[in-house]
């Protein structure tokens, strides 16, 4: 069965992270992860009404922890948002790119984050593609609770508590991205490539690089037997 989780990145209200929470209830979503939110009120959303059990069991965690296991990652952003590097997929087109790119019994992630400045783009690093809910031009924005409920229904829609189609192939977890990461900046160190690149900036290149080759997870074990096998001499 295929698996959506929604990750809130460093929220503060807590009227905004309770409605994100009911939201996810009411369209049948459970997996909750908080990226650094905002202490006092992530408490005190916890008590929010309707949905109390699903925000105590959330997990609080790093964004790197909160996808590892994914197999797909899209953050949010607005229309305004266009000189990002990832595809761009509006909010009716989910479904099939979803068909296209999640195989069945995959993990899905979506990225929410903070009501006054969204995502960061050290955030997208991170993302396959991402999530463009279609708003007026003058008024873009939208509230929190507002943006997680709508992309709730349209996970629904899609169908994320039955397996889609799968599309041949078994897409790389989080992890096994960031392990080829890891061997990719020790392979360059070690022939002195980009040796006055900042190890951020190398790291989000190799990164990016690998979230946009669509790699299967066989390519993906390959790659890092590979770069395992060359460090090692």
């Amino acid at each position: 069965m295929t698996q959506a989780r929604v990750v809130l990145v460093r929220v503060r209200n807590p009227l905004n992270i309770g409605a994100a929470a009911r939201a996810m209830a009411n369209f049948g979503l459970s997996d909750l992860v908080a990226v650094e939110p905002y202490g006092p009120s992530w408490r005190a959303a916890r008590s929010a009404v309707g949905a109390q059990d699903l925000l105590r069991n959330a997990r609080l965690s790093t964004l790197p922890k909160a996808v590892a296991d994914c197999h797909l990652v899209l953050g949010t952003s607005s229309a305004s948002r266009r000189e990002l590097q990832q595809p761009l997929i509006p909010l009716p087109g989910l479904t099939e790119f979803l068909k296209e790119r999640l195989p069945s019994g995959g993990r899905l992630a979506v990225l929410f984050g903070s009501e006054k400045i969204g995502l960061r783009n050290e955030d997208f690093q991170y993302c396959h593609a991402l999530l463009n809910i279609p708003t007026q031009e003058r008024t873009p924005s939208m509230n929190l609770g507002q943006a997680v409920a709508v992309a709730a229904y349209e996970l629904a829609r899609a169908g994320l508590g039955k397996a889609v189609r799968d599309p041949g192939y078994a897409a790389p977890e989080g992890a096994q991205i960031e392990g080829l990461v890891s061997g990719s900046m020790e392979a360059l160190r070690r022939v002195g490539y980009w040796r006055h690149m900042p190890d951020s900036v190398r790291a989000e290149k190799l990164r990016r690089a690998f979230l946009r080759w669509k790699l299967t997870k066989g390519d993906a074990s390959l790659v890092g037997a590979y770069l395992k096998r060359a460090n090692s001499r």
